[in-house]
């Protein structure tokens, strides 16, 4: 490997990381698996990709484990981010924002959603999608893994909003991939290069199985697991994205270099009801009432969560500013005194938006009456800086877990099932029995609205004992969640942890469609080999953690 990284650092006017202590910080992300790379690669502009792919492409047979990881901030939670050959890190350079054009943002995907967000609030627009590790993660990342959010009970996953991506493909060129019309899709499977030839041969795969795969899509509002051949190509609009496959592909099908994405404009106002649930055996009762009310976003934490979040909330401080954190602190211990320190299992956060204060309150009303036969104490926070130290928790939960919880490790391998609101009050006391047969206990947090539950058990991973849970708890949650039209990931993905389930959950025809389009990308298996359609079971559980790291996520 030693003379592959010398013929690299000559490649390219990026840098080139060697040195074991330097690699070891690219050997975690936010899962439970670790992989030390054999260099990183920190590329200076898309050249340097470019020659990067085809170095690796034209090395490949003489190296068959060479392999290109692409990554960003190091949130993902499926093990995507890793890999023990080449990776990518697309933050050092690829970090600028190009600018705002109208509601479009044309970005390197390198960049920080924390960057992004005020700049959109000052033109009074907002992301559509946006992870609750949005202080931490990156817009290629959240487009990589096609993230979805607190937003997308209305508006989605991310891959909605991609507009155009510039993306290396597995030749080692560059590409400007948007939607086409089949005139232009026509005209683009006419050219005798690799980029005709994928066109066509996607177009066909999608066309020959056309209904197969339609009838595929899991039956949810939000699902991030294989690969989106169901809205690449709509015979009824005429139109062929590919950026909607491209998204959520997490590097597997080649290296994404620049993104326009479409935004929302932001709501003039929002107020939020807080509902205290003292027990989780009539949540998917109330989750069906608050959804006949349709709240703009419906999210939610446990107790162990909340007392975490006010026990740590000092952890904020930083990023909010003394003086305003010192505020929401303020917010947020009010509310804790009225509970006489006996804090509720779940928090619910119900929030409304209008055109006026009054049309908030008037919803918020509304939805507090019809409550109050579940005999639950509930706040209306009208004002939005009310409702921050709320948000807060919620959005940093897996990090005050990976960081404070005492001898176990967050453990996220079935920390994303989705199924409809409708079906939760028989999907959840089920799924219940089975985390409780195997004595795994488990926070929960989530997209309430969407039915998306972030069900972490709380493990030590290094030990045999726990890891041999990991087989049987998953063979006996896939079942419940497909009788139920479910995903075992909402928004997570599949990389190295749910890979390997893709046959078992979408049946061996469709798994068979996915690896024939990860062949027409990259017949060498050169972008991050062993996640999606390329991961085994075997191969994952063999790169369990060694260590429970409980630093912050890299």
């Amino acid at each position: 490997m030693q003379e592959i990284n010398q013929q690299l650092a000559k490649l390219i006017s990026g840098a080139v990381i060697t040195d074991p202590k330097r690699r070891s910080d690219y050997s975690r992300d936010a899962s439970i698996y670790e992989m030390q790379p054999d260099v990183v690669l920190q590329p200076k502009n898309t050249k340097d990709v470019e020659k990067i792919v085809s170095f690796v492409a034209k090395n490949k047979s003489n190296y068959p484990t060479l392999g290109i990881t692409p990554r960003a901030a190091g949130t993902d939670m499926s093990g995507a981010a890793i890999g023990n050959s080449i990776v990518l890190d697309m933050t050092k350079y690829f970090n600028k924002i190009h600018g705002l054009e109208g509601s479009i943002l044309h970005t390197d995907p390198g960049v920080y959603v924390r960057d992004i967000d005020p700049l959109l609030k000052k033109h009074g627009y907002m992301l559509g999608s946006a992870p609750a590790s949005r202080a931490l993660c990156t817009i290629g990342g959240m487009v990589g893994n096609n993230a979805g959010g607190e937003q997308s009970l209305r508006f989605g996953n991310t891959e909605r909003w991609v507009r155009a991506m510039n993306v290396v493909l597995a030749d080692g060129k560059s590409y400007t991939v948007v939607p086409l019309n089949k005139k232009q899709l026509d005209q683009k499977m006419k050219q005798n290069t690799f980029e005709g030839r994928l066109y066509k041969s996607v177009y066909e795969l999608i066309e020959n199985n056309y209904d197969l795969i339609k009838n595929a899509r899991p039956k949810v509002n939000k699902n991030s697991m294989g690969y989106s051949l169901w809205d690449t190509w709509d015979r009824e609009t005429g139109i062929f994205d590919l950026t909607r496959v491209l998204s959520g592909s997490q590097g597997t099908l080649g290296v994404i270099t620049d993104l326009k994405i479409e935004n929302l404009p932001a709501p003039k106002h929002t107020g939020l009801l807080l509902a205290y649930v003292k027990s989780d055996k009539k949540l998917g009762d109330i989750i069906a009432k608050v959804m006949k009310h349709q709240p703009s976003t419906f999210e939610g934490f446990d107790d162990i969560t909340f007392n975490l979040g006010v026990k740590y909330f000092t952890q904020f401080r930083k990023q909010m500013g003394t003086k305003e954190w010192l505020k929401q602190q303020a917010w947020l211990l009010r509310t804790v005194a009225k509970f006489k320190a006996h804090l509720p299992n779940i928090v619910l956060m119900i929030e409304f938006e209008g055109e006026t204060k009054d049309e908030v309150y008037k919803k918020i009303g509304k939805m507090a009456e019809d409550l109050k036969p579940f005999k639950l104490r509930m706040d209306i926070e009208g004002d939005e800086e009310a409702s921050a130290p709320f948000w807060a928790i919620r959005r940093a939960s897996l990090a005050l877990l990976r960081n404070r919880v005492k001898d176990k490790y967050a453990s996220p391998f079935i920390d994303d099932m989705t199924v409809q609101p409708k079906y939760l009050p028989q999907f959840l006391p089920k799924v219940r029995r089975i985390i409780r047969k195997y004595k795994l206990p488990a926070t929960l947090a989530g997209h309430f609205g969407d039915g998306n539950f972030h069900i972490i058990p709380l493990m030590d991973i290094v030990h045999e004992k726990d890891q041999a849970k990991l087989e049987p708890v998953m063979r006996e949650l896939i079942p419940i969640v497909l009788q139920y039209n479910g995903t075992m990931a909402g928004e997570h993905n599949d990389g190295m942890v749910r890979g390997p389930w893709l046959p078992a959950v979408f049946g061996d025809n469709v798994y068979q469609i996915f690896k024939e389009l990860k062949d027409i990308f990259d017949p060498q298996n050169i972008f991050n080999p062993h996640k999606k359609t390329d991961a085994s079971w075997d191969y994952s559980m063999e790169h369990i953690r060694t260590e429970n790291h409980k630093g912050l996520i890299r």
